[in-house]
């Protein structure tokens, strides 16, 4: 007795059908769903490339990227055409070799046109990058120069017919001395000497740059949020270098949010004659604290006109 096959797509009547030479096949993703509702984003997420950037010391710097592709879905389908995502991921960053991190943001831009170009349904698209870079950081005082690990994370939205939005995220880690223990200390001990005792914590901070064009500087970033610490962290510290590390960071106790406030005007003070006045910059600042059972964090968040305000009152 002969079997009769028949294919599960004819089983399913609202089956879009998509031709293939002579084979038809369903594009199930285009099926109208159960229920109506549209979802804010579908992602094709931690895809790995490899980016190469040009070095002054060592001719290139490799960094293994996660990259990450988003689309919105309207109402009346199903699902996205995952392969069309990861697709234009793929071709988006055929080039290993970038000039520079802004060569990157170019990339995530193209990134996100080719996924609405592709996805005529979407009417938004979110491309990020997330790796970690290794600045190459010299403290004179301290006397070291050293390969400081940074996250760095890219981020480019778009709507259709719209402009594109930046997002240059950069996580940086760096040590603080509390002023309040150090003052108090000297003011019961009656020593007129910054160099008495303190609590000293690791904390982490996180920076966000917003803006319509991506003409910041991420290792410029990373360097005004260092300087923002009482001193920063290095991975190898000999007798001397120790010395001096703690001399610099108790020379330059601060609280949070000292941390927080030095690290936006430092930001400021390098973007605000690059960027247009409504770029935002976002510091978080999270502290370790050496002599509590749990952590201290703050926050701020400003334009750059914001801040031309409050810093440049006369101007």
């Amino acid at each position: 007795m002969q079997m009769i096959y028949k294919p599960i797509y004819a089983l399913h009547k609202k089956v879009r059908i998509l031709t293939l030479g002579m084979r038809q096949i369903p594009d199930v993703q285009q099926e109208q769903p159960r229920m109506p509702i549209p979802i804010d984003r579908v992602c094709v997420k931690n895809l790995y490339r490899r980016i190469c950037l040009k070095s002054s010391q060592s001719g290139r710097v490799c960094l293994d990227s996660k990259i990450t592709a988003c689309i919105d879905l309207p109402a009346n389908q199903r699902g996205i055409h995952v392969s069309r995502s990861a697709e234009s991921v793929v071709e988006s960053f055929a080039d290993i070799e970038y000039r520079d991190f802004a060569k990157v943001e170019n990339a995530l831009e193209n990134l996100v046109n080719v996924l609405l170009n592709r996805h005529g349904y979407a009417l938004r698209a979110m491309a990020k990058l997330e790796t970690v870079y290794l600045l190459d950081y010299r403290d004179e005082y301290v006397g070291i120069e050293d390969l400081i690990p940074i996250k760095i994370l890219i981020t480019v939205k778009k709507s259709r017919g719209g402009e594109a939005e930046f997002k240059i995220g950069v996580g940086l880690e760096g040590m603080t001395v509390c002023p309040c223990a150090q003052q108090v200390f000297s003011h019961m001990e009656n020593i007129q000497s910054v160099y008495v005792p303190s609590h000293s914590q690791r904390a982490k901070m996180l920076i966000v740059v917003t803006s319509n064009r991506n003409t910041v500087d991420i290792r410029d970033v990373a360097v005004a949020g260092l300087k923002a610490f009482s001193a920063p962290l290095f991975t190898i510290l000999k007798r001397v270098n120790e010395y001096r590390l703690v001399k610099k960071a108790f020379e330059s106790p601060k609280f949070v949010e000292d941390v927080v406030r030095q690290a936006i005007y430092n930001i400021y003070s390098i973007i605000k004659d690059k960027v247009d006045d409504n770029t935002r910059i976002t510091v978080k600042v999270e502290s370790f604290e050496s002599i509590h059972p749990y952590d201290l964090c703050a926050e701020a968040s400003y334009t750059v006109n914001e801040l031309k305000k409050l810093l440049e009152p006369n101007s």
